[in-house]
C-alpha cells in the first residue's frame, strides 16, 4: 500500500461519523448539560450518574427505532 492511499484510508476513517454513536455522544452531552456536569472534573457518583442515564436513555430510543420491546432493556441502576 502506497503511502498516500495509506493516508487517505486513515483519513477516511478518522472523518467517517457514525450516526448511533453521534446520537449517544448528543445525548451524553445534553443529559451534562442538564445536570451542570462537567465531566472532568466530575465526582465518581455524578459519573455513574451521567453514564447510566445516558445508557438507558440512548438504548430505549434506540429499541424505539428499531421497533424492538422497550422491556430488553435494562433498567437504571440495575444490576
Amino acid at each position: 500500500m502506497s503511502e498516500i492511499t495509506k493516508n487517505t484510508s486513515e483519513a477516511e476513517w478518522y472523518c467517517r461519523k457514525d450516526p448511533e454513536e453521534e446520537r449517544f455522544y448528543s445525548i451524553f452531552f445534553n443529559f451534562c448539560n442538564k445536570y451542570h456536569v462537567r465531566w472532568a472534573s466530575a465526582t465518581e457518583k455524578e459519573r455513574a450518574f451521567i453514564e447510566e442515564i445516558t445508557r438507558v436513555t440512548y438504548e430505549r430510543d434506540y429499541a424505539t427505532r428499531n421497533g424492538l420491546p422497550l422491556s430488553e432493556v435494562r433498567t437504571s441502576f440495575a444490576s
